[in-house]
């Protein structure tokens, strides 16, 4: 990812604003819409909506993760931090979800694939789980403002995305028909489900109990829950989101029950 020929002052300029540039650029694009070019992105989401669909309300979260990107992207664009070791360490890696966000809205809100889309989640979830695991590895190495301006947007929209992923594959396995409609998509939504707190529960530990990252996933699985409760009811649906967010909860608190005992220890 780093140009090799260029010396380090250029590649932390370039960082920099690769992240500065998309953070914003990310955002901006889903306004296209508004002026008339392509179709929303939420107006394209509710099309084949799977039992596993959150809520529609549950999508206003993105405008917090957009929000603390945006203050991420300033933040690590400041001239005090060019040679900061931890944007060293990460920012080539958010530079790339950057992108591959602004590219999902592109491809999305002009009618691309929907495996297309799947691909660039993957892109995303990969650059995001990169920096996140550095970030997470040792949190001491954190200031008090990093811990919001940096780790906290990391963490909030790879625990987005994590989710997210599944959740458009189940929409585009519905569209092709491949999954039809009655309890055979039930079964499907249940599975979804299991891996999507079996993949949660592997990142909670893995980031050492990080707050940020399981937040956005039981806020989707909240969404999940109301949407099969009260918008589509599918009570086996909704109690499976139930179960799982119950899971991811005690597997948060056992993991930072740990995390505690582990620095007592030191």
């Amino acid at each position: 990812m780093k140009g090799i020929f260029l010396s380090r002052t250029t590649q932390d300029i370039i960082r920099q604003g690769t992240n500065l540039l998309f953070s914003l650029a990310q955002f901006a694009v889903t306004l296209l819409p508004a002026f008339g070019i392509g179709i929303g992105i939420g107006d394209r989401a509710m099309g084949e909506a799977p039992p596993v669909q959150p809520v529609s309300w549950s999508f206003f979260i993105w405008f917090l993760i957009y929000a603390g990107c945006i203050v991420y992207g300033i933040y690590q664009a400041l001239p005090a931090q060019r040679e900061n070791g931890i944007f060293r360490r990460i920012g080539f890696y958010t530079a790339s979800a950057f992108i591959g966000i602004t590219a999902y809205a592109l491809v999305a809100q002009f009618g691309g694939s929907d495996w297309i889309l799947i691909g660039v989640f993957i892109w995303i979830l990969a650059s995001l789980l990169c920096a996140m695991l550095r970030l997470t590895e040792d949190r001491s190495r954190l200031t008090r403002s990093e811990e919001y301006t940096v780790l906290a947007p990391v963490s909030l929209l790879t625990g987005w995305v994590s989710l997210a992923i599944l959740v458009n594959m189940a929409a585009a396995l519905k569209a092709s028909g491949i999954i039809p409609a009655g309890t055979a998509e039930t079964a499907f939504s249940v599975i979804v489900l299991l891996i999507a707190g079996i993949v949660a529960s592997g990142i909670i530990s893995k980031s050492n109990g990080n707050a940020w990252y399981a937040f956005p996933v039981i806020w989707g699985l909240i969404g999940v829950i109301v949407a099969n409760v009260w918008q589509q009811p599918n009570p086996v649906v909704a109690g499976s989101a139930a179960l799982v967010t119950m899971v991811l909860f005690g597997v948060l608190a056992m993991v930072r029950a740990r995390e505690r005992e582990k620095a007592a220890g030191t």
